[in-house]
């Protein structure tokens, strides 16, 4: 089972709408618009079918995986829903350790938290990052899920900082 199907089947029961979009951007990346979430992947990287019902839209290159899910869920924060992830991957993904929640910050966002977690698959280490951004007083949120054997930090670090979340609804 690959790194997100085992994430996606944790979570099943989101069924979310999608829209894509390329335009501008860094040199060697796309933007991408996935629900809430506008961001930047790496333009070698290929568009796969999402697993599971949680993501929405799936690009793999470079010995990583990043999942994007555009509306996560309507918990009131970033934090609140980083549970959604956290909770079944400790029963569930084999040799999971989370580094707990850091602050971030996402463009737009009201909430925003990062963290970066370790698993085992098939015998094999991989590393993870996930990225929730939400909004308030009109709740609602987005996730990203970074996978691979080895993270490449450089690419990572760009597609967080491209992140930007728009809002719905009411609010500040």
């Amino acid at each position: 089972m690959t790194t997100m199907r085992t994430v996606a089947a944790l979570l099943a029961g989101l069924g979310l709408a999608v829209t894509t979009g390329c335009s501008g951007g860094t040199a060697g990346y796309s933007e991408v618009e996935v629900g809430h979430l506008t961001l930047e992947r790496p333009e070698s990287w290929s568009e796969e079918p999402a697993t599971g019902e949680l993501w929405t839209q799936r690009y793999v290159g470079d010995g990583m995986e990043l999942q994007v899910s555009g509306e996560f869920s309507t918990d009131p924060t970033a934090s609140a829903a980083y549970s959604r992830l956290d909770l079944p991957a400790t029963v569930q993904l084999e040799g999971y350790e989370g580094s707990g929640v850091d602050n971030a910050t996402v463009e737009g966002a009201d909430t925003a938290v990062r963290s970066d977690f370790t698993y085992t698959e098939d015998g094999t280490p991989h590393q993870g990052v996930w990225v929730i951004a939400g909004q308030w007083p009109s709740p609602s949120t987005a996730a990203i899920a970074i996978t691979g054997e080895t993270l490449d930090a450089t690419v990572v670090d760009q597609i967080i900082a491209s992140l930007r979340f728009s809002r719905t609804g009411g609010g500040s």
